[in-house]
């Protein structure tokens, strides 16, 4: 497997990163909040990748952090959920948000997900409610925020965002800034208005 990817960020659009290293453009998949979060064309960049291998095919996926990937990899362990529909979850959700979901039985929010139905909530819920207690918990770079006892208010904070104008990618990409100086005790109020801060 290649585990990542450094180099200066070519191109990028939704979903898609163009990454030069060594003379080489690898064409990585990415989800939204990865690749709004990679900067701008000509800036150095680093993204942690999975490399999906089929007979017809070889398909580069990239991940900001290594919450996404090992939350990625283990969505792949759900029978019927392949590399796109992984991707497509963490481009619509906040992995500690996900993992509520799943945690507490959260159907609804779960089927609020694109390409995610009933029926594939009840799966998820199934089959990633053991492992998911196993998912290190979201390691802010420069952090003090205990994800433990803050992210019961992620879902209310981004709530509130998408509320303000924001869209689920800019929400997400925002709070996780916020995460990296917040304290545990942080109400949603603050979080919001630490977020609305970001440009």
């Amino acid at each position: 497997m290649i585990h990542h990817i450094e180099g200066k960020l070519v191109k990028s659009s939704p979903g898609l990163a163009v990454v030069e290293t060594g003379g080489v453009g690898f064409l990585v998949h990415t989800p939204l909040g990865s690749c709004e979060s990679l900067g701008r064309a000509g800036d150095d960049c680093r993204l942690l990748t999975y490399l999906h291998v089929r007979e017809d095919e070889l398909t580069l996926y990239g991940f900001v952090g290594e919450e996404e990937r090992e939350l990625f990899l283990m969505l792949l362990g759900v029978s019927k959920v392949g590399p796109k529909l992984a991707l497509s979850i963490l481009s619509s959700i906040h992995p500690a948000i996900f993992k509520k979901a799943v945690l507490n039985g959260d159907q609804a929010v779960l089927s609020a997900i694109p390409g995610i139905g009933k029926k594939s909530a009840e799966r998820l819920i199934v089959e990633l409610k053991d492992r998911i207690v196993s998912l290190p918990r979201l390691k802010e770079a420069a952090g003090r925020a205990h994800l433990e006892e803050i992210e019961p208010r992620l879902n209310d904070a981004v709530s509130a965002l998408l509320s303000l104008g924001f869209t689920q990618a800019q929400a997400q990409r925002s709070l996780q800034e916020v995460l990296k100086r917040a304290e545990p005790d942080w109400p949603v109020e603050k979080l919001v208005k630490e977020a609305l801060k970001k440009p």
